[in-house]
């Protein structure tokens, strides 16, 4: 006599799919940089790249971090197959201006600045924990408009903040170093030697020839700007008419 099976059905509690409060949650009160894929990028596309401090951390411009800041930049110019050609430091985020084959030497290239400079910034505050929590953005830079818009808003960063003076540069960049500005500055209160870190030459077309088809960067110009994935960020695209006509 054949016995009667019978299949027990469980109702398991389903723990997937969308649902309010679901998804990870922001380290800090301003949300983080999306988790988007990446934009391709071809050879010759420089990026412009943020990179965000932790909420609550002492300024990178101020006190023993400017120094570290400058000597990891130093130290990563040029490795794994990207090189920075131009910076700004910020009191919580840094702007990098990089040329990379492709995003393999981004990731290599950026893990090589940020993991040292982090462990170096910790020690420096005596503490623990994460210092660039959030990933870093980039927006790849492909044409002359972008590229000089780029370059713009990354030297002259500081006086968006209302940091830097309108008729000096900002000494904390790459600002002093560069031999784009349509007028050289000649503002006293500039040292004659300020401390900048050792950069890679451009070596794209976009960075190099490119951007100097719309006008030298003049030293009063400011970056523009448009909210973007909840955060103000540059206009790259914007026209470079309007800002060579200030």
């Amino acid at each position: 006599m054949r016995r009667k099976i019978h299949q027990l059905e469980f109702d398991f509690c389903q723990h997937g799919g969308k649902r309010k409060g679901a998804g990870r949650k922001p380290k800090s009160a301003e949300p983080g940089m999306p988790h988007r894929q990446r934009a391709r990028k071809k050879r010759g596309q420089p990026l412009l790249i943020t990179v965000r401090l932790a909420d609550g951390l002492p300024s990178l411009r101020r006190g023993g971090a400017a120094p570290l800041v400058l000597a990891a930049l130093s130290a990563s110019s040029d490795r794994h197959g990207m090189k920075i050609i131009h910076y700004s430091i910020q009191a919580n985020h840094l702007h990098l201006l990089v040329e990379a084959d492709d995003r393999e030497c981004v990731a290599r290239g950026m893990n090589a600045l940020l993991s040292p400079l982090a462990r170096a910034l910790n020690k420096l505050w005596a503490r623990r924990g994460k210092v660039f929590p959030e990933r870093y953005h980039d927006e790849v830079i492909s044409t002359p408009t972008q590229a000089r818009n780029a370059l713009r808003y990354v030297l002259q960063n500081g006086k968006k903040h209302g940091v830097v003076p309108r008729s000096s540069i900002d000494l904390c960049s790459s600002a002093p170093v560069f031999d784009g500005w349509k007028m050289g500055p000649t503002i006293a209160s500039v040292p004659s030697a300020p401390a900048v870190a050792v950069l890679a030459p451009a070596s794209t077309w976009l960075l190099t020839t490119g951007w100097r088809r719309h006008g030298l960067l003049d030293i009063h110009e400011l970056p523009q700007q448009r909210r973007h994935a909840g955060r103000p960020r540059a206009n790259l695209a914007d026209s470079s008419r309007r800002a060579t006509s200030r």
